[in-house]
């Protein structure tokens, strides 16, 4: 079972993915954070990122076979281009509660939908000209 104790890497991790839009994967975050605890090793990043995960603090998004991270957990959608891999938060809450409302199950009560979109940003590699 994953360690539950509070560390401060684990703080400084998630303050990092609090602050940045950008959905960064482990390595960013191991990048970045390694700048104010240098002493952090990649591993730790990673174990710290999966108890988050787990916990519900921060959200998982599998792009390209990667993981990235969102410490938005509000229902919200998300735009991935599929040439560049860049990650666009979308806030239609009309879009979520339609889904939300919507969903025909038995024995099963939602509490949140997460909606991604796949296609193409006006990225580099997308540029045609």
């Amino acid at each position: 079972m994953a360690e539950k104790r509070s560390t401060i890497q684990r703080a400084k991790i998630l303050e990092y993915i609090r602050g940045v839009k950008t959905h960064p994967n482990a390595e960013t975050v191991y990048a970045q954070v390694k700048k104010e605890v240098p002493t952090i090793s990649l591993s730790t990043v990673y174990r710290n990122i999966n108890i988050l995960a787990d916990d519900g603090q921060i959200t998982r998004l599998e792009v390209n076979n990667e993981s990235r991270f969102d410490a938005d957990t509000t229902c919200h959608q998300h735009c991935i281009c599929t040439s560049c891999g860049q990650i666009t938060d979308v806030f239609q809450n009309d879009i979520s509660e339609y889904a939300m409302k919507n969903i025909k199950t038995k024995n099963f009560t939602p509490s949140c939908v997460k909606i991604i979109y796949y296609g193409e940003c006006k990225c580099e590699k997308n540029d045609k000209n």
